[in-house]
């Protein structure tokens, strides 16, 4: 019994879109801010799928809001 193979390429098309999503990063973002609260620095910094800045000398987090996707 001969098994059948599939080729990716032929039977689906590459998400264009999602490959240079992938590529690019979010341009926006800046590694470091100043800190609202006492004027320090505020490093970024990532959960699983959550963004934001914390500020080592006085604890303070600032979370970021994802955008709706289009």
């Amino acid at each position: 019994m001969v098994e059948p193979t599939l080729e990716t390429e032929k039977v689906m098309a590459p998400n264009v879109n999602a490959i240079e999503e992938q590529e690019n990063p979010v341009p926006f973002l800046e590694e470091e801010i100043e800190c609202p609260r006492c004027h320090d620095s505020m490093t970024l910094c990532s959960d699983f799928d959550n963004l934001y800045y914390v500020c080592e000398e006085c604890d303070f987090c600032l979370y970021t809001i994802k955008k709706a996707a289009l």
